[in-house]
């Protein structure tokens, strides 16, 4: 609500409520009542500005990981290459299985594929 309107509204039921009631007993009653109004000057304008709250982000710093193999010369088997990448028999019996049993990965053809890289398993 405006000052100004409040303060009249204030003044204004003052002087009635005084009127009314006949100044409640008191030795001033039935003398005129003046009533002062003081009229307040609006604010000054202000321009207020809504900024929105700067944007969260969240950065995610990953380790650059680098791995490097040795250059493997072309001249290897698929044996000698798991042999000197470090793979074991094992996984070296999957791949022989998954690559569909070639006989060239069983010199012998005993069953056994790698026994020249991994030794002899039989």
């Amino acid at each position: 609500m405006d000052r100004t309107f409040a303060a009249l509204l204030v003044s204004a039921g003052a002087a009635v409520f005084v009127a009314v009631l006949g100044g409640c007993g008191t030795t001033t009653a039935g003398t005129p009542i003046t009533v002062v109004r003081e009229v307040v000057p609006p604010p000054p304008s202000t321009t207020t500005a809504v900024v929105a709250p700067p944007p969260t982000s969240i950065v995610v710093v990953e380790p650059r990981v680098t791995v490097t193999r040795a250059p493997v010369a072309p001249s290897l088997t698929p044996c000698q290459r798991l042999f000197s990448e470090g793979y074991s028999f094992d996984y070296a019996f999957s791949a022989w299985i998954n690559a569909g049993r070639p006989l060239s990965w069983d010199a012998d053809r005993d069953g056994y594929p790698c026994e020249q890289s991994y030794g002899n398993r039989n």
